[in-house]
């Protein structure tokens, strides 16, 4: 059993090693050295006479006691967030304060722009990090406080993320200036005759302009795929495949750009972010610069 008065710091240290399982990172979220995140475990295993965690192949396993606890450390460190956040109001014209914020290619380029000429505008000394969005870690990203906002194509489902959509962008037919078939209109037949472009951060799998090809029993003809959205108009540029892509992408480039043949829904992006960040002062100015961005 724990002693009273234990040091708060230490319990920042058991959350974080519980939610990285290592070391090495745990110093990396808290900015502490090496030495002295060991040193704070070592103090945590005297408090409670357990081990709480054990070195494996995987990282730092947690001790049936550690995972017992874990979820009360986590409950206790946002409430007490959340006073912190409540009496701390963000002062934008003065705040030197640095934002992470989770995006792939296309949602920077649709978006941020426009969104960060606000910011400078409004709050000069806020800095941004954009990080690329891997979707296999980025609720845990959110969770753990690394990084403060993520914009994703649909909302994310976990609980714990509350979502809102801030843009959509319809979809239009990208494709160069001089294209041997293509004119001032495209048919379905054309469209489904020629090559595509596609691009989608997933190695395989349909995207959304196939799902409404299919409600239709029609398919098309996949002949180039990338996971980069923004090399979409420079290899329509340079060939004669056309690209399904959003509106302000196509017409940001020296494209024909013309009106899909068939009805599909636009290209949305959504702000999603973890509960525990949800009265942060700093974090809802952030989504609401974003949200009034267009």
């Amino acid at each position: 059993m724990a002693r009273s008065g234990s040091d708060l710091n230490l319990f920042r240290v058991f959350h974080a090693i519980h939610e990285e399982v290592s070391l090495t990172r745990t110093g990396e979220v808290l900015h502490m050295p090496q030495p002295a995140v060991s040193n704070a475990l070592a103090r945590l295993r005297g408090t409670y006479s357990d081990p709480l965690f054990v070195r494996n192949a995987s990282g730092m396993t947690p001790t049936p006691l550690a995972a017992t606890i874990a979820g009360d450390v986590r409950k206790a460190l946002r409430l007490l967030t959340e006073s912190v956040d409540t009496a701390d109001v963000f002062d934008a014209a003065n705040s030197d304060r640095r934002f992470r914020i989770l995006a792939g290619d296309l949602n920077v380029a649709l978006l941020m722009p426009k969104v960060l000429e606000r910011v400078g505008a409004i709050s000069p000394g806020v800095s941004t990090e954009i990080i690329q969005l891997e979707r296999s870690s980025v609720v845990h990203d959110l969770a753990s406080g690394q990084v403060d906002l993520a914009l994703n194509a649909l909302p994310l489902s976990d609980p714990q993320i509350i979502s809102l959509k801030v843009m959509e962008d319809p979809y239009v037919c990208a494709v160069r200036r001089d294209h041997p078939v293509i004119r001032r209109r495209l048919t379905l037949k054309q469209y489904l005759s020629l090559g595509h472009a596609h691009a989608s951060s997933r190695r395989r799998g349909l995207g959304q302009v196939d799902f409404a090809l299919r409600r239709l029993g029609k398919q098309r003809r996949i002949t180039a795929r990338t996971q980069h959205h923004l090399g979409l108009p420079h290899i329509v540029a340079k060939t004669n495949l056309l690209a399904s892509i959003p509106r302000s992408l196509a017409e940001a480039y020296d494209l024909t750009v013309l009106k899909l043949a068939f009805d599909i829904p636009p290209a949305e992006i959504h702000a999603c972010w973890h509960k525990s960040t949800d009265s942060d002062s700093g974090n809802r100015w952030l989504r609401d610069v974003i949200a009034h961005t267009q």
